[in-house]
């Protein structure tokens, strides 16, 4: 009787046994490498932890943010990156306006924090004191105790970016020093600008730059320098300018 089963050639058998194993041992190098590397990692990670930093700036932002890195429960290496820093404290502390952060190998950093700069006070329809800046920006409320010597917004929200360009303007002109910019208020198609010693200044709205251009070249004349005068610029024809009433707005 005729045996039909096919006999497992041993040279055969031996080659896939060989592919096996080497198989096998490509998967287990592959996991002692990944293993190597998640352990290296984890070590670098840990042994880099921020133990120590150097805050440039002025001491309320040196305070405020040494008193961030402080409060960090965890301060390896990747929880202290840079860029997650810096996105972190701006979001955090309203008076920062930009910052620089600089790892310093192994475990210290190197900050630079540029605080914002107001130029301006800003009362909403609440009665409520805002610190507000050279972009145009109310990035803060008043804080109990806080009394900055600072000119005066008392305009609607919606004019917040037009007053900071208009800021920029009178900060421009030589006529009237900023410090002695007491308030800025807004009318239907004008803005009202109160100067120390009784000088305003009425300006039609989107035509600031050129009234103040203006302004300032008839002020520098021998007739009308030296002396303080309320002006009313808001017809385009026709000017009214009159001796101011000393005083001014408190």
């Amino acid at each position: 009787m005729r045996n039909n089963q096919r006999r497992s050639d041993p040279v055969v058998k031996q080659a896939d046994r060989m592919r096996l194993l080497k198989y096998m041992g490509q998967i287990s190098a592959g996991v002692v490498i990944v293993a190597a590397v998640l352990l290296a990692g984890w070590w670098m990670n840990e042994k880099m932890s921020v133990t120590q930093w150097q805050v440039e700036g002025e001491p309320a932002m040196k305070q405020a943010i040494s008193q961030k890195l402080e409060m960090m429960a965890v301060k390896d290496f990747i929880s202290t990156r840079p860029d997650m820093l810096s996105e972190q404290w701006l979001s955090e502390l309203p008076d920062l306006a930009r910052v620089e952060v600089s790892r310093v190998l192994p475990n210290s950093l190197k900050i630079r924090a540029h605080p914002r700069v107001p130029v301006a006070l800003w009362q909403n329809e609440k009665s409520q004191l805002y610190l507000f800046d050279e972009k145009g920006d109310a990035y803060r409320q008043l804080k109990k105790g806080e009394s900055p010597d600072l000119p005066l917004l008392r305009i609607d929200e919606k004019h917040l970016l037009a007053a900071g360009q208009l800021l920029h303007l009178l900060k421009a002109q030589q006529v009237m020093a900023l410090n002695e910019l007491s308030e800025i208020r807004v009318g239907s198609q004008y803005w009202q600008i109160y100067f120390s010693k009784g000088v305003t200044w009425t300006l039609p709205f989107g035509e600031e730059a050129a009234a103040i251009k203006y302004l300032t070249r008839l002020l520098e004349q021998p007739r009308w320098s030296g002396r303080s005068w309320r002006v009313d610029a808001r017809s385009s024809d026709r000017w009214f300018i009159r001796p101011a009433r000393h005083g001014g707005v408190i």
